[in-house]
């Protein structure tokens, strides 16, 4: 019986890994932010305008461009886990003129 239950256990786990990939796969397809919408996202949490939860959700969901999606994840380490300095929010403010320059 605990050899069942340690198999069931393993398998479960083992069966995780392909779900979460799986997962982020889907929200990674539907996430087709552009560059513009990024850089107004990144704009809005500097000047502390966005929604309660909006850089939560941007900081969380995988983009599907690759390179934005880089963007997303350095955005998210200048952001945590303590509040943003000047130097983050120079660099945050970095980022966005890129992405400005970039969509035209």
């Amino acid at each position: 019986m605990k050899f069942l239950i340690i198999l069931i256990c393993i398998v479960g786990l083992a069966a995780i890994v392909p779900l979460f990939r799986f997962l982020t796969y889907i929200s990674k397809h539907r996430n087709r932010l552009t560059a513009h919408e990024v850089a107004d996202t990144i704009e809005r949490h500097i000047l502390g305008t966005e929604g309660p939860w909006d850089w939560d959700e941007f900081t969380s969901v995988p983009i599907a461009n690759d390179r934005l999606d880089e963007i997303r994840m350095r955005c998210s380490e200048l952001d945590s886990p303590t509040p943003i300095s000047n130097e983050k929010r120079e660099e945050l403010k970095q980022i966005v003129e890129q992405l400005r320059n970039q969509s035209g």
